[in-house]
């Protein structure tokens, strides 16, 4: 059985609820002992008696309904829950489009569209749609789309992208220009990898690049100096980014692979990382000095703003290359440095922080309108990756379609199933397990909150996510790629 998250609530105070994770690990008829233990510890209250939706009681030793997602404890007293034998938060989103339509005070119309397929797909966290639907209220956003990697941030929600008149840099985030880049190590390694040795081979990765930072970035047009230049550039960073070396799995689409120039039995490297650290400064610096967190479309700061923008994510290419490169001279010490520039054959680098204007049509107009992507790839710039977790597949993806519904984007992973703290919950977890994979591949993360905090079972299906996109027409598989090693973080001694 997959892991699951469902949330219990408290029968007779409903306002009382947490999200619980049911590890596939667990035995299925001890479900409801699960249940209750985490709840008296949650609640601090007797309970005794676990409800599913409709007031159906679940017995000691059956199993939890797969399609349940939400479930009642008490104490004795009887079912105070919604009526019905469907659990009403996955029901009513039962549809593979769900478009909903709200007049605003102002006499305009917007519209906000979840991208996913049939229940049971997509995993949506409520709080993530109720984020989205704060979001379409925001002055001057005419679309909000949410993918099937939707989940809920800190004050946003991650997996959507926003097409507004004007800008709105928190819709972005503070990690401004992060994004994937996929590169060529190898046309033909061995046939038999070591992911142990590749795993060992890794090291000082965390300590500042010791070349020509300034003669790295003139490279990429940068003339300017930061505060990130020396100690940052050319390091993944914490969070869910990663370094990860892969090998092809299966070719869907054999014609895109060969314009690609991915082979069958190439030895890749995907490199997720941002501006770490100096698009957290940009944003926190237009907070400061702009009291308007919206820029007007006629607005002078406009172009301001686009310009620290731009120079973030051109940092962040800049650097996602220099990870790539400190790689490959790990992994292959014998490649000449030639300079101060990348060497590997660079296939895709997309961006799913930003901000970039799009013609979309709104009721029947077409307007040029700022599409902001917060976790959300670019379906406008050819094949965008779709990473899974550290112990998954990962996707290589041809869009498709008009763009319209889906604010031409896709996307841009899994994307979480449940939040960083449920994972500390419950049970411990052999910490040690988590560094094999059931696919083969070793991880490299040595800071133990991290390690479980981003374990497989932290994030969606990802084949999951990508059959939703396919359903709805706005995208299809070309390559998988599987992991052989996962670059977290290293604590060098």
């Amino acid at each position: 059985m997959p892991s699951r998250v469902v949330t219990v609530t408290l029968n007779y105070n409903q306002s009382k609820k947490f999200a619980l994770l049911l590890l596939p690990s667990s035995q299925p008829d001890h479900d409801r002992d699960t249940i209750l233990r985490e709840a008296r510890n949650k609640f601090r209250v007797k309970v005794s008696s676990v409800f599913l939706p409709g007031g159906i009681t679940l017995s000691e030793g059956e199993r939890l309904p797969q399609l349940v997602s939400q479930i009642w404890v008490a104490k004795g007293e009887p079912y105070a829950g919604p009526p019905g034998g469907a659990d009403e938060s996955s029901a009513s989103f039962d549809a593979e489009l769900v478009l909903i339509r709200c007049v605003l005070s102002a006499p305009v119309m917007w519209r906000w569209t979840i991208i996913m397929g049939l229940s049971g797909k997509s995993y949506l966290d409520d709080k993530a749609i109720e984020q989205l639907k704060l979001v379409g209220r925001l002055p001057g956003v005419l679309r909000v789309v949410g993918l099937p990697d939707l989940h809920p941030g800190s004050r946003f929600p991650i997996g959507c992208a926003i097409a507004a008149e004007g800008i709105w840099p928190a819709l972005i985030g503070s990690d401004v220009g992060c994004g994937i880049a996929l590169y060529e190590l190898s046309a033909r390694p061995k046939s038999t990898l070591n992911p142990t040795k590749l795993a060992l081979a890794l090291r000082g990765l965390e300590e500042p690049w010791a070349g020509d930072v300034s003669a790295w970035l003139s490279n990429y047009g940068i003339t300017r100096v930061s505060a990130f230049d020396a100690g940052s550039l050319g390091t993944v960073g914490a969070g869910n980014h990663f370094a990860e070396i892969c090998t092809v799995e299966r070719i869907v689409d054999e014609t895109v692979a060969v314009q690609l120039g991915v082979l069958a039995d190439g030895l890749y490297l995907l490199v997720h990382t941002g501006s770490r650290g100096l698009g957290a400064f940009i944003l926190s610096a237009e907070t400061a000095t702009n009291s308007n967190p919206y820029i007007e479309p006629e607005s002078p700061h406009l172009p301001e703003y686009l310009n620290e923008h731009d120079y973030a994510v051109c940092w962040a290419v800049a650097n996602r290359d220099l990870v790539a490169h400190r790689i490959q001279q790990c992994i292959m010490p014998s490649t000449p440095e030639g300079g101060p520039r990348l060497r590997l054959s660079k296939i895709l680098d997309v961006t799913h922080n930003s901000v970039t204007k799009h013609a979309l049509s709104i009721g029947d107009t077409t307007r040029d309108l700022w599409v902001h992507r917060k976790g959300a790839a670019p379906a406008d710039q050819g094949i965008a990756p779709c990473p899974g977790s550290r112990g998954d597949f990962s996707w290589l993806l041809q869009p498709t379609g008009d763009g319209q519904n889906n604010a031409r984007s896709l996307a841009h992973g899994a994307g979480r199933r449940y939040g960083r703290n449920v994972l500390h919950t419950g049970s411990k977890i052999n910490k040690a397990s988590l560094t094999n994979t059931d696919l083969g591949s070793v991880v490299i993360c040595e800071d133990p909150d991290l390690l479980i905090e981003e374990q497989p079972e932290a994030y969606k299906d990802v084949a999951c996510v990508v059959e939703d996109m396919e359903d709805n027409g706005i995208c299809k598989g070309v390559v998988v790629l599987r992991p052989v090693v996962t670059y977290k973080v290293r604590r060098e001694r």
